[in-house]
């Protein structure tokens, strides 16, 4: 079970309480202290006048988004030609913008002339007055579209991390050695065959360890107890198949209270112990010891090897289990394994 991914909420209503906010802002400056003729009992004019501002202020702060930063960060081939024909482009719709709203909706409308005490009023001069005045504006724009195409990047890049991930993890649980199933079945039949009381027994143990694997193997974290009563599970079945004469010390000491852990992360080693350890040996047992704590587990595990190797863990398993450490606790692991011609040792500590 892959976790949920976290919900991505929404821009707009960020945008709109603080363009909200500013018309505010605005429209209480204007009428504290206004610089134009306009009687202090019209709160609507200004209400209105406050709103065509901030219409020029949010066109010189989006406009910029779409037709000079796009180009530049998304685009391909004449970027630079293209953003700076946006940024000519943004500057002539505000400037016309500005000029239709002052000149043909507040002063025939609202009675209010922007211009009246300007006597060196020029076409050239509002342009550039237009210009100076809401290039900040374009600048916050430029500004907000950098940072969000950033956050977006680290987004996608992160999202795209954790499905790589995730379809790895799947890939890797779904490696885990069937090794040990396929013996267990063996000796079941074998059971069946001869007509044991134990077989039931044996097929109810197997039937739970495959319902693990199914069901409880496919989350991201499972409760230790239910991990280590799952290696039990494979203990019981190995010891039916030495009929009764497996030579194991398994010890765990500690409190089991809650703790949590990957699943089938332990399972590798104890499978390759009774895959290629020496098990019905008294003078030389397998050894597994786990050490638990509330927040730790050292897991330590060796046995004696058979003479003759059909293979080693250090092909699926070893690397299996070393990449699902690496992705799920990483700097939170500690693993050594010592393989030498006589045995078998390792030791794994994790901070849970």
């Amino acid at each position: 079970m892959t976790p949920a991914r976290p919900r991505s909420w929404p821009e707009w209503p960020i945008h709109l309480v603080v363009w909200t906010l500013l018309l505010v802002k605005n429209v209480v400056t204007m009428y504290s202290a206004p610089t134009f003729q306009v009687p202090k009992g019209a709160v609507a004019t200004y209400g209105l006048l406050g709103l065509g501002y901030l219409l020029l202020n949010a066109l010189a702060f989006y406009l910029p988004v779409g037709l000079v930063a796009r180009p530049l960060l998304t685009g391909a081939g004449w970027r630079v030609g293209r953003a700076a024909g946006g940024l000519v482009l943004t500057l002539g719709l505000l400037t016309g913008v500005r000029y239709g709203l002052e000149f043909y909706v507040f002063k025939p409308l609202l009675g209010f002339d922007n211009y009246s005490r300007n006597t060196t009023f020029t076409a050239p001069w509002f342009v550039e007055n237009s210009v100076r005045f809401y290039f900040d504006y374009v600048l916050y724009g430029l500004l907000y579209a950098v940072i969000r195409q950033h956050l977006l990047t680290e987004r996608q890049q992160r999202e795209a991390q954790q499905a790589t991930t995730t379809a790895e993890l799947t890939f890797l649980r779904s490696q885990v050695n069937p090794h040990f199933l396929f013996n267990t079945l063996n000796d079941i039949y074998a059971l069946v065959y001869q007509r044991a009381d134990t077989a039931p027994g044996a097929v109810l143990k197997l039937a739970e360890l495959l319902r693990y694997m199914l069901h409880e193997a496919h989350h991201d974290q499972v409760l230790l107890t239910h991990e280590l009563d799952y290696l039990q599970g494979l203990i019981a079945l190995q010891r039916l198949g030495t009929k009764d004469m497996l030579q194991l010390d398994y010890q765990v000491r500690g409190s089991l209270n809650g703790q949590l852990i990957a699943p089938l992360l332990l399972v590798p080693f104890v499978e390759n112990a009774f895959k290629h350890g020496v098990l019905t040996s008294a003078a030389q047992p397998i050894t597994l010891q786990l050490d638990v704590t509330a927040t730790t587990l050292h897991f330590c595990l060796c046995n004696a090897k058979q003479a003759q190797q059909k293979d080693q863990l250090g092909g699926i398993g070893l690397a299996n289990v070393r990449r699902r450490l690496a992705l799920l606790y990483p700097q939170r692991h500690a693993l050594t394994v010592a393989d030498t011609p006589t045995d078998f040792r390792v030791f794994l500590h994790l901070d849970l």
